[in-house]
């Protein structure tokens, strides 16, 4: 974000902070040890976007819709039953619609095509 922007949206802020933590918590569970998370803001017109993006295996193609689905979840190799319940991506985009906004996933790719991590993109109403 550029030094001194204002980026206001109006909103409950218990509410969306659980969105971002919820997304950075995603992003820390999936990424590899040492693993870079990268956050940025900017304004998009009429818009603020938010982007959390990590270093860790990608989404499946047939799951970028599905993960925001109820109870569906694709956890880390070797991870405990339990942590990623897929409910946190479900009501993440709850959240974000009942702000008048949009939250969509996709994944990071490198020049030889190969996947280099997710991005999840919360877009917001600027104020």
């Amino acid at each position: 974000m550029a030094p001194g922007a204002a980026l206001r949206v109006t909103g409950v802020e218990d509410r969306l902070g659980q969105v971002l933590r919820n997304l950075i918590a995603n992003a820390s569970s999936f990424s590899p040890r040492g693993g870079r998370i990268a956050l940025a803001a900017r304004r998009d017109r009429d818009a603020v976007e938010i982007a959390v993006e990590d270093e860790g295996p990608g989404i499946p193609p047939d799951g970028l819709e599905r993960i925001f689905e109820r109870f569906y979840s694709a956890r880390p190799a070797g991870e405990k039953f339990g942590t990623h319940s897929g409910l946190g991506l479900s009501i993440s985009r709850q959240i974000v619609a009942a702000h008048g906004g949009t939250i969509t996933a996709s994944n990071l790719t490198r020049a030889d095509g190969s996947i280099a991590g997710a991005r999840f993109l919360i877009r917001l109403p600027a104020e």
